[in-house]
């Protein structure tokens, strides 16, 4: 019986090879598309479940709360690991990380500019098992001047992870003797290249590391390993105590209006955790994985549709076949199976071509989504056991519904020809085809919503000039560089295309530093946490900074170095100075007066609004130089400047970038967001007019006779195609109307995570609506033109 079912199946198929085509191509790219998701969604979900005590390591965040505003740090204070290590048993080990800025590493004759290095303690590699290649991880990071490289690193410096332990590798301060390799395996949020001995940061800070009263400076990532994942919550509750024991005292002492307190996250939340600034690494974002697993849904719904619209509206082709069945016995239950089974062959086939598909596509994917999947992922049982689900949903689920239809046919009337079924329940295919175009436009206006978006993100003004602006990273520890910064300016502005130079610690959309500062108020001062940039004269130039009142910092003023500072708009505001000219300001040991303001400008993402900002004479920082240049001949320009700098610096290569393009990193995750929307748009809009493509031809099909008589009574092809067209430009109409609010509401969440978003415009409605009924009647008409097109003769003869 089986085997005859097969045999029936497989001739069904090829008798009706455009519908079987249209079934198992929209399932296999409904299928391909979920295979990718998922493979995108388990990579997310897997950060840090490598680490087999991953359920009881947490690290201990910061929380500075000051005049009814709280900032929120992934860091916590250098001071914090020892006092935890002494109060609380329930710990198993506490480890800190700090980063390290860029270094140029030297071995042997080779050079290389490294980043995504971490200072660890000897305690790191009990908290967190990496995997080692080389060298005993107990002991690695006991010893100063120690490093753990990577696997990838160590095949760059050495050939091979063997060949790396006892070398030595050269930095510009110290040298580091490689006491261990380990692999990267699995994804984390602790991003490194490798890890140094701290003990040799720690020796160099101990007045820091020795004085208690730093609780404000928040610098280092801290780590603890309890001894049972049961103790998370009540000692969360322990650090209260902690912070009114420690911390508390010591903010009455220095008459600190403010309060310090620690949070636990655990390690495995960490990753979609965006509440926390200056983290380790950039964390992901959980909405984009509900929205692809929604996705996912969509797309494997509207194939599931086709299949079910096009299986019942066919089914009077197959209802002889059902009657006769019953007549020489078969059971209803029986012929469920027989229909089922078909279903789970197409299934079969469409997964087969979708694992095809996937192969195929997995490279591209790779490269929108910044992922390195292999092609080997339909080995993991993961990925086999989604396909299998996918299988008996749509061939089981899916399938029910037209086996179940077809089962119910009566001998007696099937076998007559004026009572033949007519394709089945013709409301609900009306209601299946609304819901595929529902969704279609659903994903279309989010499309546009993300684009508008993303054009309003790069034309806003920024309060400053981003465009044409080269910057150069400094080299950290050289101080003999540093100090040759004036003559290397001046250098450069000997090119005529070269306008001006500017040498600062920070520069917009990169690391800010925050500091407590102490500010005159009318009546008394205002203490309050505030964002800072250190840099030289010549830096509101070269940003082309519009400068509102005072005056610039000036060389011509001795006092402007650490007596002069300039503070933005937001700060004026955030301080309630009416007149900020002369206002004295307090902070690390700066003693200084404000001598001018700036117009705002953005300084962080436009998710977030521009923040109170002081900027502070610094000459000589190693941090970056900003060269703004002419747009004539950037190319010379840029080759001039490489050579003016390795006249100066032989030692290390000169590491660029511009700054509108890291500016514009900062919407990366949109940019891919809106990338992968669009071609997922695209496809359910394409799946579902496969779908309304078959629908189309089964209706012509279906009216073959009546489309004849109308051309004998004088009926134009135009009238005939209009009325075939007119019933799914209705359901189109229908879907436009039910996308619309469920679009709006959604995208608007969305655009709420930005403090700078552009508006819901109509046009994004009536050009996803237009869009969406123009695809579906041309889909429509092609069919419709071709049933128009038929000899009446032949029409009416029609069976």
């Amino acid at each position: 019986m089986l085997q005859n079912y097969f045999k029936v199946a497989l001739r069904n198929l090829y008798r009706n090879k455009v519908y079987s085509a249209i079934n198992i191509a929209g399932l296999a790219l409904g299928v391909a598309s979920c295979i990718l998701i998922f493979l995108y969604v388990q990579d997310e979900l897997s950060y840090d479940s490598q680490f087999s005590d991953a359920d009881r390591i947490v690290r201990v965040a910061g929380e500075i709360e000051h005049d009814g505003q709280t900032n929120k740090f992934a860091l916590s204070a250098p001071t914090l690991a020892p006092f935890l290590l002494k109060d609380y048993p329930e710990l198993e080990h506490v480890t800190q990380l700090l980063p390290a800025n860029k270094q140029t590493i030297w071995y042997k004759d080779r050079s290389f500019n490294e980043d995504k290095l971490l200072f660890a303690d000897s305690a790191f590699f009990e908290v967190f098992d990496y995997k080692f290649l080389a060298g005993n991880p107990a002991t690695a990071l006991d010893q100063p001047r120690t490093i753990v490289v990577s696997e990838q690193m160590a095949q760059k410096y050495f050939g091979s992870p063997d060949k790396a332990l006892g070398e030595v590798l050269k930095f510009s301060r110290d040298s580091y003797r490689v006491t261990g390799v380990f692999t990267d395996e699995g994804n984390s949020h602790i991003q490194a290249n490798a890890f140094l001995a701290r003990s040799t940061f720690d020796t160099q800070q101990q007045d820091v590391l020795t004085d208690n009263n730093h609780w404000f400076m928040l610098s280092r990532y801290t780590y603890v390993l309890l001894r049972d994942e049961a103790q998370i919550a009540p000692f969360q509750e322990k650090l209260k105590t902690f912070a009114a024991t420690h911390i508390t005292p010591w903010l009455k002492e220095n008459d600190l209006q403010a309060s310090v307190k620690f949070v636990l996250q655990p390690l495995r939340s960490i990753h979609f955790n965006t509440e926390y600034t200056e983290d380790i690494s950039t964390p992901g974002n959980i909405s984009y994985i509900y929205i692809f697993s929604v996705v996912a849904v969509f797309l494997l719904l509207i194939a599931s549709i086709n299949y079910m619209n096009l299986a019942t509206a066919r089914s009077a082709k197959r209802a002889r076949e059902v009657g006769l069945r019953k007549v020489v016995g078969a059971y209803r239950s029986q012929i469920i199976g027989q229909f089922i089974g078909e279903s789970l062959l197409i299934t079969l086939l469409a997964v087969i071509l979708a694992l095809a598909l996937a192969q195929i596509l997995v490279p591209t994917f790779n490269s929108l989504t910044d992922k390195q999947f292999n092609s080997n992922f339909f080995l993991q049982k993961e990925v086999i056991v989604v396909l299998l689900a996918i299988i008996l949903f749509i061939g089981a689920v899916a399938g029910s519904y037209p086996a179940i239809f077809l089962s119910r046919f009566k001998p007696v009337d099937v076998l007559k020809a004026d009572k033949a079924p007519r394709g089945g329940n013709a409301a609900l295919r009306r209601s299946l085809v609304v819901i595929q175009f529902t969704i279609s436009l659903i994903l279309i206006i989010g499309t546009l919503v993300v684009f508008s978006q993303m054009r309003f993100l790069k034309n806003r003004d920024l309060g400053f000039n981003k465009e044409q602006v080269l910057i150069i990273d400094i080299p950290t520890g050289d101080s003999t560089l540093v100090n040759q910064l004036p003559s290397i300016k001046q250098e450069l502005l000997r090119n005529p295309n070269i306008e001006h130079v500017s040498n600062s610690l920070n520069i917009p959309a990169g690391d800010l530093s925050t500091i407590l500062v102490y500010a005159e108020k009318d009546g008394g001062t205002l203490q309050n946490a505030m964002n800072a940039m250190f840099v030289d004269y010549d830096f509101v130039d070269v940003m082309g900074i519009d400068l509102k009142e005072g005056r610039n910092f000036s060389k011509e003023f001795k006092t402007d170095l650490k007596g002069g500072l300039i503070v933005n708009e937001a700060a004026v505001k955030k301080m309630q100075w009416k007149n900020p000219i002369g206002k004295r300001i307090q902070m690390a040991d700066w003693d200084a007066k404000v001598i001018g303001v700036v117009k705002d400008f953005h300084v962080k993402s436009l998710h977030s609004k521009v923040e109170p900002l002081i900027l502070a004479l610094t000459p000589e920082s190693s941090g970056y130089l900003l060269v703004r240049m002419k747009p004539q001949d950037m190319p010379a320009t840029i080759a001039f400047v490489q050579e003016k700098w390795q006249a100066f610096d032989t030692k290390h290569p000169m590491e660029y970038f511009f700054m509108d393009e890291y500016f514009d990193k900062q919407y990366r995750a949109e940019e891919k967001m809106l990338t992968v929307f669009g071609y997922f748009a695209g496809l359910t809009i394409f799946i579902a007019c496969l779908g309304l493509f078959g629908l189309a031809s089964f209706t012509a099909q279906q009216r073959t006779k009546e489309i004849g008589i109308r051309k004998v009574l004088g009926s134009s092809t135009t009238s005939i195609v209009l009325l075939l067209s007119r019933d799914f430009a209705v359901l189109v109409m229908v879907a436009i109307l039910i996308a619309i609010p469920i679009a709006w509401y959604g995208m608007d969440k969305w655009l709420q995570d930005f403090a700078y978003r552009t508006n819901l415009s109509w046009w994004i409605f009536a050009v996803a609506g237009l869009a969406a009924m123009s695809i579906a009647l041309l889909t429509v008409s092609f069919q419709a033109i071709k049933a128009a097109m038929l000899d009446p003769i032949k029409a009416i003869r029609t069976q």
